[in-house]
């Protein structure tokens, strides 16, 4: 099939440029990605993806169970003074992200 019409779409840079890298590992490039999705939409008669709110994550028993443990351990470190202060805590963060 000819490739012989062109659209232009505006989109927000960052999008374009983390799309572009993560199809280049996948081998190909926007423009194919953009005809594969295009070739799709008029196979399926709709966009091959459903499109929703998305719904809050439904807590699990073992998500529960996490949580317990987690917060057990975190009162056992406070009750054993395994704690950090403010100071070393921002300091840590400021290190991280060069702030």
């Amino acid at each position: 099939m000819a490739k012989n019409d062109t659209i232009h779409v505006r989109v927000n840079e960052d999008v374009k440029l983390n799309a572009e890298e993560t199809l280049n590992m996948l081998g190909m490039t926007l423009s194919e990605a953009i005809n594969m999705f295009l070739c799709q939409v008029s196979l399926t008669g709709g966009l091959p993806f459903d499109v929703r709110l998305p719904m809050p994550k439904e807590v699990t028993v073992r998500d529960r169970a996490d949580l317990v443990q987690k917060l057990a351990q975190a009162e056992a470190d406070i009750q054993n003074g395994n704690v950090s202060s403010p100071e070393d805590v921002f300091g840590r963060i400021r290190g991280e992200y060069g702030i």
